[in-house]
């Protein structure tokens, strides 16, 4: 009896220990080049503004007809899912309409979404600075200018939400038009946000 009793307390052993296994560690892809933009307040805001907590980054334009409406959909439901989780993590939109996309047209924007700016930046600047910004520093597509008579209001970009850990290092790319890409965004995020 007491030898069955040891057998089942080293099977309960070995479930809790493969249990607590630690995840993988996240693919380091890169790490973000330096930027010098302004946020939705005119405030001045570089790569270092974001340093020292994860954040997911996601490119947008507020006259966009297509995607971007969904792209700031999936944010703002992270950020209500982050916020009931407890995670402290940020999250950042860089308009590529900067023309447009002025600090004021932005802070509308935001709060037309019902967006909670205490922890979501939007951000705009030089135009060249978005690119750059985009195809250097997140390895992300960027390319045309607004024109209201073409496809895609005539700017097409990336759709993918970036996960960026507190080193301003990116961990991972994720399709926003897919839950399961968000579920794992989520895990992931909150991966980095316990590792130290």
């Amino acid at each position: 009896m007491g030898s069955l009793r040891m057998i089942a307390l080293c099977v309960v052993l070995a479930a809790s220990a493969a249990g607590c296994r630690r995840a993988e560690p996240l693919p380091e892809l890169g790490k973000l080049s330096a930027f010098a933009l302004e946020d939705q307040a005119g405030r001045a805001v570089t790569q270092a503004s974001f340093s020292g907590k994860p954040w997911i980054a996601a490119f947008m334009f507020t006259r966009c007809p297509t995607i971007c409406p969904r792209i700031t959909g999936r944010m703002k439901e992270l950020q209500a899912e982050i916020g009931r989780r407890g995670i402290d993590a940020r999250l950042v939109s860089l308009s590529v309409d900067p023309e447009y996309d002025t600090p004021s047209v932005l802070s509308a924007y935001a709060v037309k979404h019902g967006v909670n700016l205490a922890s979501w930046s939007f951000l705009t600047g030089d135009s060249a600075v978005i690119k750059d910004t985009a195809e250097r520093g997140f390895k992300l597509g960027l390319d045309g200018r607004a024109d209201a008579s073409a496809e895609h209001f005539g700017i097409t970009h990336g759709s993918h939400l970036v996960l960026v850990d507190r080193e301003l290092r990116i961990r991972g790319y994720y399709r926003s038009s897919e839950d399961a890409e968000m579920k794992r965004l989520l895990a992931d995020l909150e991966q980095l946000s316990n590792s130290r």
